[in-house]
């Protein structure tokens, strides 16, 4: 099985879909790609032959993490997402983004036996539209291309949370609080 493990963003659902989804891989979403904050959902990067790790630039979960590395306090709740990051030295959001890559995959691979390769993804060559109107849909890692449970006119409007049991509650804090979604829904 390969497992892409990508961002929730909104502005990533068409480039996955037309990019990734084979009908064969199934896809972990989250915010910032972050392999920390997936305990339940760890068991299906244990079955996975392969893992693409694809967070991407003008993340809002890197937002957050440099917020934390300035000194501002933040919620417990967002201590998976924060702690890689704590020993380390950045100097802006580029260099983050950018080294988020890199410990994610690391993260990875202590958990996995299977082939693990990552890429930074671009937004700004993306061409998704501005939105402010957002929401956030919650539902299982699955193969299901996001045309299928996202309307077209959706499609740059919704961030997409894919993960087991209690593992998206860190990513719906942050869709809601920091990405100021208007609505979450379970699907």
């Amino acid at each position: 099985m390969r497992l892409v493990i990508s961002c929730m963003d909104r502005r990533l659902n068409h480039f996955l879909e037309k990019e990734y989804n084979d009908g064969k891989t199934t896809f972990v979403r989250n915010a910032g790609a972050n392999i920390g904050s997936l305990k339940e959902t760890l068991r299906l990067l244990k079955e996975a032959e392969e893992i693409v790790i694809l967070p991407h630039t003008d993340c809002g979960a890197m937002g957050v993490v440099e917020k934390a590395l300035r000194g501002e306090t933040l919620p417990n709740l967002l201590k998976p997402l924060i702690t890689p990051f704590q020993n380390l030295r950045v100097s802006n959001r580029a260099e983050l983004e950018t080294l988020n890559t890199r410990v994610q995959e690391e993260l990875a691979r202590k958990v996995t036996k299977a082939r693990v390769s990552s890429r930074l993804i671009r937004t700004e060559e993306l061409n998704a539209p501005a939105s402010s109107d957002n929401l956030a849909i919650v539902t299982a890692p699955s193969t299901r291309r996001y045309s299928e449970f996202i309307p077209q006119d959706f499609i740059y409007r919704t961030f997409v949370i894919q993960n087991l049991g209690d593992d998206g509650e860190i990513d719906q804090f942050i869709a809601k609080e920091f990405l100021k979604v208007k609505e979450v829904r379970k699907v």
